[in-house]
């Protein structure tokens, strides 16, 4: 299948996915690993986790991560989070994780712009969706 029709087909599945009546607000829960803030969302099987690494605890590199495991896709090798307000960030993932270090900067930017803003999302791969709606997270420090 190509980018495109990739492309396309996400948009598509997330606006199927977010069209529904508004729930209450999906909460993240926020722990600290290994000296590291993390972030996660559940809904059923389906797990989104954010590690961040603001003050460099692990090197003078970025060192963030995202996991992203759906209930029908447990080691996509790409999510998207797509905001419903048409805005898009495409990570490619090993086994469902996509690293900071190795993920395109600015794609790793509109992540990290869709979940300070809030509102609803869908983290999709190409065989499954999760669709959120959060808070949004004005101080969200994962650059």
């Amino acid at each position: 299948m190509s980018m495109h029709a990739l492309s396309v087909s996400l948009s598509a599945l997330a606006l199927v996915c977010m069209s529904g009546p508004a729930l209450a607000l999906d909460n993240w829960t926020a722990t600290t690993e290994r000296g590291l803030p993390v972030l996660s969302l559940t809904q059923g099987k389906g797990l989104v986790r954010i590690v961040c690494d603001p003050d460099r605890v692990f090197g003078t590199t970025p060192n963030g991560a995202v996991i992203a495991r759906l209930p029908k896709d447990v080691a996509p090798t790409t999510v998207v989070f797509l905001a419903k307000t048409g805005e898009q960030a495409r990570l490619a993932t090993a086994n469902g994780t996509a690293a900071q270090a190795k993920a395109d900067t600015a794609e790793w930017t509109k992540l990290v712009d869709i979940l300070r803003k809030g509102g609803e999302f869908a983290v999709v791969s190409s065989h499954d969706s999760l669709s959120f709606e959060t808070p949004p997270l004005p101080d969200f420090a994962c650059e």
